[in-house]
């Protein structure tokens, strides 16, 4: 990062020398607000934060959508709400080490205390965050003063149900707006603990579940897929042994499906810059994939998406909350057909992560760090169960209509 690019990309100051915020006053409520008390709330000063290393948070650091490592190395965001944890994501492991930072008002940011996920209001008004690649833009507006230029507005011609960085301005991106239509103020705001869920087009945006440590189906909710191949199958000699947890998901007749996180946590590993696969292991090296670490010793590989199709604000190094967007479910690598492959393995300690850099563009296209994530006998694939589908792991030679996703 040069000294330009540094004006743009980094952090939030007063965080110097610091690293993240306690879980032990943070307020994890959530409920109802309305539009004048949001608008009043904006600047979301947060108090009772700690780093990581249980240095106080100066509430005038804080604002809304500032991100750190806390106590317990779990990511903690301010909210309208105060300060909230981040479903599923963890920190605190020294992977992440991001220098060069300043934030929107050109201070330094001392990057001993940045992690991955902290993030942070750069120079050029938009947030960044922090990862094993460094500082990467996530495109959403933002501002370390906690103003704004105007009160929300809606923009969306559709009404319904918007996060503020879809389709709003002058908007909180962890708030969840009730629009009339276009150019319209919102009728109420509801500020989300866990995060807010931007969901395909056409369908309603949401807030992210408390407490979502267990597993969703990992395709938009109200939808359905079918299970085109079950785990422990004698179909096709691959989802078998370390590999027997594992399922096969897609469309009939089979097309791209949006695929989002079943369960919230870090990303580790990711390769998007394959377009291509074939029905033999002839292809297998081409294979596009997320992987999600789930911080309690698993984590879950969504393999075989389709190429350029990273959803925004998906990074490697970056967190991922239970029902965020990941990408585009295809058929890179060894696959016949678009479909989405799961499981959930053990993660290998001390691998070396985010191999192809924080967009999963930096590796050839046909070259997977398989080693440092695929399931062996020395970390197979566990059993789950999603919260919609009990049978999950009962496993055999099933095929079968899925249950509607509530993710």
């Amino acid at each position: 990062m040069n000294s330009h690019s540094l004006r743009q990309a980094a952090c939030a100051l007063l965080v110097l020398g610091l690293s993240a915020c306690s879980g032990a006053d943070l307020d994890t409520s959530s409920g109802d607000e309305d539009v004048s008390q949001m608008e009043q709330a904006v600047t979301c000063a947060c108090s009772g934060g700690q780093y990581h290393n249980g240095t106080t948070i100066p509430v005038s650091a804080t604002y809304c959508g500032f991100r750190v490592c806390g106590v317990g190395n779990v990511n903690f965001e301010c909210t309208s709400s105060g300060w909230v944890s981040v479903a599923g994501s963890t920190c605190g492991a020294g992977q992440c080490r991001c220098s060069g930072g300043s934030d929107d008002q050109g201070r330094a940011i001392d990057p001993n205390i940045t992690e991955c996920g902290f993030r942070v209001c750069g120079g050029d008004k938009q947030f960044y965050t922090c990862g094993t690649g460094g500082w990467t833009s996530t495109g959403i507006a933002c501002s370390s003063t906690g103003t704004t230029t105007g009160n929300p507005l809606c923009l969306a011609s559709q009404p319904g149900a918007y996060c503020g960085n879809d389709s709003m301005s002058n908007a909180v991106a962890s708030t969840l707006y009730q629009c009339p239509g276009a150019n319209q103020a919102p009728t109420s705001a509801q500020a989300c603990p866990n995060g807010c869920v931007v969901a395909p087009a056409g369908t309603a945006d949401y807030c992210a579940s408390v407490g979502g440590n267990g597993y969703r189906l990992p395709w938009p909710r109200a939808n359905s897929m079918y299970l085109t191949q079950d785990c422990n199958d004698s179909c096709c000699a691959d989802h078998v042994g370390a590999d027997k947890y594992a399922w096969d998901f897609a469309t009939s007749p089979s097309v791209g499906f949006p695929v989002v996180a079943a369960r919230g946590g870090t990303v580790t590993h990711l390769k998007m810059n394959s377009v291509s696969g074939c029905n033999s292991n002839a292809c297998v090296n081409q294979a596009n994939f997320i992987v999600v670490d789930h911080g309690d010793g698993t984590h879950a590989t969504y393999l075989h998406l389709k190429g350029g199709s990273l959803a925004a604000g998906v990074t490697c190094g970056g967190s991922v909350v239970r029902g965020q967007r990941l990408a585009t479910a295809g058929s890179t690598g060894w696959s016949s057909a678009d479909h989405l492959h799961f499981e959930v393995s053990r993660v290998h300690p001390g691998a070396p992560t985010c191999e192809c850099g924080a967009t999963g563009q930096g590796c050839s296209a046909n070259t997977v760090p398989w080693a440092n994530f695929w399931p062996n006998s020395t970390y197979p694939t566990v059993a789950i169960q999603f919260e919609e589908w009990s049978a999950a792991s009962s496993c055999g030679n099933r095929r079968q209509l899925m249950p509607a996703s509530l993710n």
